[in-house]
């Protein structure tokens, strides 16, 4: 019985104790740093990757507008002359517009890494700042809104431009200026041509606000510029301009129908 009331036995037994739950301490709380610390890196790694997938789609979209904003120039002259001084266009510019009006892109985007964030759960939870979450998810809605409202133009004015194609080809007219006015007596034409400025305009304001939405993550999580261009030299494309290769562009539409003919 002495040996149970053993100071130095109960000393050296409640030592080993505690030194043992120090270690299981030690072991799991280290694990857990290390395990935390991987996730807020993996964290930062798809911030990084979601932040340059929009730089590349605000690039793509602002490409885009300045294209439409060449057209609408075209588009706007050429109806401020008509009916009888479209002459004065020359031939080269009226080829130009027909062609503008009967162009076409096909637009292919990779929605893969705003799938990636939008259902990381990790990635909510290691961020500091829950408007980050909410900035990025509107950036992606207003782009989507912006490419819709895009095609919505371009399926009118293709619409239109086949119905002109059907009644008589470009190439049947005997000259530039009278090919281009038979474009613009059409009233679905004309139509398209009243909505073409204010439908720019809107983009232009929406994609403003996508920029500034996605500038403003990058300074509240102290991401620079040349960081994102360091991630992007990683990566491939994920979005794309591409022209179809079997509708007309602007620079060979009426040059290949007057071949052909």
């Amino acid at each position: 019985m002495k040996q149970f009331f053993d100071k130095d036995f109960w000393k050296n037994t409640a030592g080993c104790t505690v030194g043992t739950l120090i270690g299981i301490l030690l072991t799991f709380g280290t694990s857990s740093y290390l395990e935390n610390r991987s996730k807020t890196e993996m964290a930062r790694k798809t911030v990084m990757l979601t932040l340059h997938n929009l730089d590349a789609s605000t690039r793509n979209m602002q490409t885009l507008l300045d294209e439409l904003q060449q057209y609408d120039t075209l588009f706007t002259q050429a109806a401020s002359l008509m009916p009888d001084r479209l002459g004065q266009m020359g031939s080269d510019s009226l080829q130009m517009f027909v062609n503008a009006f009967g162009s076409r892109r096909l637009l292919m985007t990779d929605h893969t890494t705003s799938s990636i964030f939008s259902n990381s759960f990790e990635v909510w939870q290691c961020l500091d700042d829950e408007k980050v979450i909410g900035r990025i998810g509107n950036c992606y809605s207003v782009l989507d809104v912006c490419r819709e409202e895009y095609l919505r133009m371009e399926e009118l004015r293709q619409k239109a431009y086949q119905a002109y194609w059907h009644e008589c080809p470009p190439m049947d007219y005997p000259d530039a200026e009278k090919t281009a006015k038979a474009l613009l007596e059409r009233y679905d034409v004309r139509y398209v041509l009243s909505i073409h400025s204010n439908v720019i305009q809107m983009l232009k304001h929406t994609h403003g606000i996508v920029c500034q939405l996605n500038e403003r993550n990058k300074q509240v999580l102290h991401i620079t510029q040349e960081e994102l261009d360091e991630v992007g030299k990683l990566l491939e494309q994920n979005s794309y301009n591409i022209k179809s290769d079997d509708m007309q562009t602007p620079e060979n539409n009426l040059n290949e129908n007057e071949v052909n003919e």
